[in-house]
């Protein structure tokens, strides 16, 4: 009897360890929920509220929608290659031990393809040989800015991140004070991307032995690169309004469709830090993602959109009143539209980095590409035909394409909820 006691007091024991592990593991998440996105909020915030409208004051509109032509080619290369190899260092370490090099050495060579590719489409917006220069520095930095919170994403240290997000917002202030004396608006972004840069190369080692590769360096080559790929495609897709509107509307109605979907934009970028944490956590366990638990998720996540819908609701229209003054009368009626479309991208990049985890990648790749196209094809046709609300319901309907094929799809492959395997990647 005695040593029947002795075991059930070892039960109870374990039992009320299991339970204050994962009361602690959910603190930790948010608390760093909290810290990845005070970093980014800090930074965003920066960008939109104080370094854009003074901006917009002193180019206007129409020049302003030249330098947004570019910017857009910095959301759409250095993301889809920086922060790709981060995501899939952090999915194939799960299985594979790869090395900084594996990944620092595919940075580079897809970080200078892309940045090249990017300066020549943005040629007809530059002027002279040493802005050329700068920029294609400035798509290095970010791509490379991109990669390197990876240092503290897989060791969820996330103090540090927030620290890297808020070194950029500072950096991006001290650049427009530059930009102010030599009238080169490219400073705000080089100081900005080069303070991450200084800061995780001192505090980190992601860098480190930045040639040296593993035997696991095709492994990581061929899904980085499939990978690589689908983030292309995802923000293309999501830039898509400055690339197309450029060329069939003209640079001021760039600015107008950049300032109504702003608000949107800037939550479909805050959703990173839930990502982060979705990725960083679910990489960490053996387990999978059950069906029933990706059911959950999906009415979750779909609960917090309309949540940011609404808000987009409330705050885009003060936004524009507050800051773009002399663009209302022209953006306010594309504000339901334009918002919807952006909550709905939101909704299936959060949905997408779930999926990621329990499915292979050419998944992600082929359902972004068809996406791609579809908006492509309906967004030049739409605006062609009715201008910038035309192209608004074209994204409209294309994301909504989106969410529903991401949300079967992770129903199909999500694991069986009793005792069975995971589907086939």
């Amino acid at each position: 009897m005695r040593n029947i006691r002795i075991t059930g007091e070892s039960v109870a024991d374990r039992e009320a360890g299991n339970r204050l592990e994962k009361k602690e593991q959910k603190k930790n998440i948010a608390v760093n929920t909290l810290y990845t996105m005070g970093g980014l909020i800090f930074m965003n915030a920066v960008l939109q509220i104080v370094i854009t409208p003074l901006l917009n004051r002193v180019m206007g509109a129409e020049q302003l929608g030249g330098l947004l032509y570019i910017t857009g080619l910095i959301a759409i290369v250095c993301p889809s290659v920086g922060q790709a190899l981060n995501t899939s260092r952090l999915v194939v370490r799960r299985n594979f031990a790869v090395t900084n090099g594996d990944y620092d050495w595919i940075l580079l060579v897809f970080g200078a393809i892309g940045s090249g590719v990017a300066l020549w489409m943005s040629r007809n917006s530059l002027e002279g040989p040493v802005m050329a220069v700068g920029v294609f520095v400035l798509f290095m930095f970010t791509v490379f800015r991109y990669y390197g919170d990876v240092e503290y994403r897989l060791n969820l240290n996330y103090q540090r991140y927030f620290i890297y997000y808020l070194l950029i917002g500072l950096g991006y202030l001290a650049g427009f004070g530059v930009y102010y004396v030599t009238g080169q608006w490219v400073w705000i972004y080089l100081i900005g991307e080069g303070a991450a840069l200084v800061f995780v190369g001192l505090t980190g080692s992601i860098f480190h032995q930045f040639f040296q590769r593993s035997q696991y360096f095709s492994t990581a080559l061929g899904r980085g690169f499939f990978l690589t790929l689908s983030y292309l495609i995802t923000n293309t897709t999501m830039n898509m309004d400055r690339l197309v509107i450029k060329q069939v509307l003209g640079n001021e109605q760039v600015t107008w469709y950049y300032v109504v979907s702003l608000i949107g934009k800037t939550l479909v970028l805050l959703i990173a830090p839930i990502n982060t944490i979705v990725i960083s956590y679910l990489t960490r366990r053996k387990e999978l993602l059950t069906r029933s638990q990706f059911g959950k998720a999906v009415l979750a996540g779909g609960g917090v959109s309309f949540v940011f819908f609404l808000a987009c609701q409330v705050g885009t229209p003060l936004f524009v009143w507050l800051f773009y003054r002399n663009l209302y009368d022209s953006v306010r009626g594309l504000v339901t539209v334009v918002n919807l479309a952006q909550i709905l991208g939101l909704f299936s990049a959060f949905l997408f980095i779930l999926v990621l985890t329990f499915t292979d990648e050419k998944w992600q790749l082929w359902i972004q590409l068809a996406h791609f196209v579809i908006l492509l094809v309906s967004s030049v046709l739409a605006a062609r035909a009715y201008g910038m609300i035309g192209f608004a319901w074209a994204s409209l309907g294309a994301n909504s394409l989106r969410v529903a094929a991401v949300i079967i799809l992770g129903l199909l492959k999500a694991g069986k909820d009793k005792g069975g395997s995971n589907a086939d990647r």
